[in-house]
């Protein structure tokens, strides 16, 4: 009895030593795409040195002599914290998400493909002016060099979740930065959804039934369209409507769409004496959020606010215009 006891006893110590030792690995491995915020790095493209402060809340704070590298250090920031969540909505508007999700968003790329988001961001770049340009081809270059500095460092492949998914990431595009725009004007859009809607009732109900259920906008049409129904024949297609309530797809669930409010009070009503503009995005709640607060020290003055990871602008917050 006593041998038996000291045998289950070695075999729990033991279970219990690999269970740590498990432990211990996954947090070494993990810990490893922390970044060491006080690091000194030496890259090429930028005019002078940059400077990221982070405030004790992590909100970076990005200082350079032109505002191209101030760009190239808050493509920096993002690729340093937000790395998976920018290949995430890259992949989203690229339709490649089936690539690590399999056949489960096969419905989700081929609706994104087939609005081709991403060869119209190509082609917007390409009439963009040239503070625009150069503004995206900076961030662009902030994002590879800390990409370089991952594959250089070891640095757990630059998230925790690249160990459970294909590690390779694609150099970022100027495009790459364009597209979001697009997609999130996809993910605010309840238009799709109320045509698919529409389309779908008009292959089963006589058009007066439809106008009863589906009321036209009163006014004068914008363009003189044929019936929904002979647009795509029959049946029709589902992939529009396939996967939207899905959390890895961009279409929101009809009645959920998220929206924006603003307003501005004159200087008489404002405690400081200025005009002030505010406004409140509705989005949906997601881990991480889609914004990222950072401070930008612009030649025309500074800017604070939301960013979103992935593209190069400060899109809700404060300005400090220089004059």
């Amino acid at each position: 009895m006593v041998r038996l006891f000291r045998w289950l006893l070695r075999i729990v110590t033991g279970l219990v030593a690999l269970g740590l030792l498990a432990v211990l690995l996954l947090y070494w491995f993990f810990s490893r795409s922390i970044p060491d915020y006080s690091q000194s790095l030496t890259v090429a493209g930028i005019s002078a040195p940059v400077e990221i402060v982070r405030d004790n809340a992590g909100v970076p704070h990005i200082f350079g002599a032109q505002d191209t590298d101030v760009y190239f250090g808050l493509g920096f920031a993002h690729a340093q914290d937000r790395l998976w969540q920018m290949t995430m909505l890259r992949r989203t508007a690229q339709g490649r998400l089936s690539e690590l999700f399999g056949t489960r968003t096969v419905k989700v790329d081929e609706l994104l493909r087939r609005f081709d988001f991403y060869a119209q961001a190509v082609a917007s770049f390409k009439v963009q002016d040239d503070y625009t340009r150069a503004a995206l081809q900076a961030y662009a270059a902030g994002v590879n060099t800390w990409l370089a500095e991952v594959n250089a460092g070891a640095r757990g492949r630059g998230a925790p979740e690249f160990w459970l998914f294909e590690p390779a990431i694609a150099p970022w595009q100027p495009a790459d930065s364009l597209v979001i725009g697009k997609l999130l004007a996809l993910q605010l859009s309840s238009h799709m959804s109320a045509e698919v809607l529409r389309a779908s009732v008009a292959e089963v109900l006589p058009d007066a039934r439809l106008a009863d259920l589906l009321p036209d906008t009163a006014g004068p049409g914008l363009a003189d369209l044929p019936d929904y129904s002979s647009l795509f024949g029959s049946p029709l297609p589902r992939f529009a409507a396939a996967g939207h309530a899905d959390p890895l797809s961009p279409v929101p669930t009809p009645g959920a769409e998220g929206a924006s409010n603003a307003w501005a009070a004159a200087p008489q009503r404002s405690a400081a004496g200025g005009t002030l503009l505010a406004n409140d995005p509705h989005l949906e709640f997601t881990a991480p959020s889609i914004w990222y607060l950072a401070r930008l020290e612009l030649a025309t003055g500074s800017v604070i606010g939301g960013t979103v990871p992935g593209a190069p602008a400060v899109l809700v917050g404060l300005s400090l215009i220089h004059i």
